[in-house]
């Protein structure tokens, strides 16, 4: 009888130990004297009948080789199985957002393309089929850019191919939508698009960091506007929001501002960095922000796309595989022209192309090394990952932030690794909370 290599054992509290196995997920709350017993392997039949069952102590290696195979079994079954196809229907975008990752980083090719419709003819009905044959669960295509509200005609005809194919889809799109319209709402609303709009707090805090390409008029005044107008048409849509050092330095004024807008999805996005030295400092802050307004807009029904993600595998013991589609290759992306690559953060680079959607079959791409790296990047496929105490809920960082910060996205995504971190720490005393007030 040892203690698995999985189990950890984290202070929540003075006096009080969490003790969980990072396969499992089923947290134990332990005093200093139960914490030494069990250090110890000196505990009661019935402590080690409880052990056992939360993986916290094994008869032997074979056991942890049995567990670790079952959840990577589970892993392997969905990898490299497209459920997301990203369509960058433009590179060009109206808005100059001063934080833009892409355009202010080296993945920046300054070409500005619309997708022309022989692309999207190509990649749709491609697609269609692949999910037919690959009997896809939930497929879903996305609308990207830039910003894709710029190549409507696109749109129009992706739902017109799908309609013709006879193939269930759902259909997401991430819009500055100041381009928006009555009619476009409309067609949205009828088709069920799930609509993101990026807006990033009160007028001033906004306005600061999102501005128009060719004018001075007010992004804020517009998107609201925007915003009516899906109201009025019950569009299902939610904030994108990203969280900028101007928004940390005004956050009680963002929470007054985000209570009273009348939204309640919204997903934060944290920067991305080119510049080491710069993260450090920011994601402590952000992420101490994610767990103050998950506190504060939650009892108002509020919820954070983002956070939810780590809740829900926290609460409901599901293990966290992936936190985007990039990690296990269930996503792929369409450039403007036709070339493809799997993360959609590489749409402005000229790397990492995996051929052309006018000339391939989308079922060989599970073969090439490309579809395989991003298999590898998944925490459950990476040794310094598996003795982490966050593997449960991580799902894993960002390739470009590992090779803009540490020089090969084959990396680390460290300033992920600490918000996984810090999630679970937060989430081991929320935790603890919720048991002391079920048993009293």
């Amino acid at each position: 009888m040892k203690l698995s290599r999985f189990s950890k054992i984290k202070l929540v509290k003075p006096d009080v130990y969490a003790v969980f196995n990072t396969l499992m997920m089923k947290v134990l709350f332990l005093s200093d004297e139960e914490k030494t017993a069990l250090e110890n392997l000196d505990f009661s039949p019935d402590d080690k009948k409880t052990y056992l069952e939360c993986g916290i102590i094994v008869d032997d290696d074979q056991k942890d080789d049995l567990a670790l195979g079952s959840v990577m079994r589970e892993f392997e079954a969905m990898e490299k199985e497209i459920a997301v196809l990203y369509l960058i229907l433009s590179s060009g975008c109206n808005l100059a957002c001063r934080y833009c990752f892409i355009e202010n980083s080296m993945y920046n090719n300054k070409c500005e393309l619309n997708m022309s419709l022989d692309v999207v003819d190509a990649a749709v009905n491609k697609y269609c089929d692949y999910v037919k044959a690959k009997k896809i669960d939930k497929p879903l295509i996305l609308f990207y850019g830039g910003e894709p509200l710029l190549n409507w005609a696109a749109i129009e005809r992706t739902m017109s191919i799908v309609k013709s194919k006879g193939v269930y889809m759902e259909y997401s799109i991430v819009t500055n939508a100041t381009l928006l319209d009555e009619d476009k709402v409309k067609f949205l609303a009828e088709h069920e698009v799930e609509i993101g709009i990026s807006i990033d707090g009160p007028k001033d805090l906004n306005d600061k960091n999102r501005i128009y390409r060719n004018s001075s008029s007010s992004v804020y005044d517009k998107v609201t506007e925007k915003i009516q107008l899906l109201k009025k048409y019950n569009a299902k849509f939610g904030l994108s929001i990203t969280v900028s050092q101007d928004l940390l330095d005004h956050k009680a004024e963002f929470f007054e501002w985000i209570k009273q807008y009348g939204v309640k999805d919204i997903f934060y996005n944290l920067y991305h960095f080119t510049d080491k030295a710069e993260w450090e400092d920011y994601y402590k802050q952000a992420c101490q922000f994610l767990f103050e307004s998950h506190e504060i807009l939650s009892g108002l029904g509020i919820h954070d796309g983002r956070l939810q993600r780590k809740l829900d595998s926290f609460f409901d013991g599901s293990f966290k595989f992936a936190d985007c589609a990039s990690i296990g290759a269930n996503q792929l992306t369409i450039k403007p022209n036709g070339d493809m690559c799997v993360c959609q953060g590489y749409h402005k680079s000229d790397q990492y192309v995996i051929g052309n959607i006018r000339d391939v079959d989308l079922e060989k791409l599970q073969d090439t090394d490309e579809f395989s790296f991003w298999v590898s990047r998944a925490p459950l496929k990476n040794p310094k990952c598996l003795d982490c105490e966050a593997l449960f809920i991580c799902g894993g960082g960002c390739a470009m932030q590992a090779e803009a910060l540490f020089g090969n996205r084959a990396e680390l995504d460290i300033p992920f690794c600490q918000h996984s971190k810090s999630a679970l720490e937060w989430l081991l005393l929320r935790s603890y909370e919720l048991a002391l007030e079920d048993k009293n």
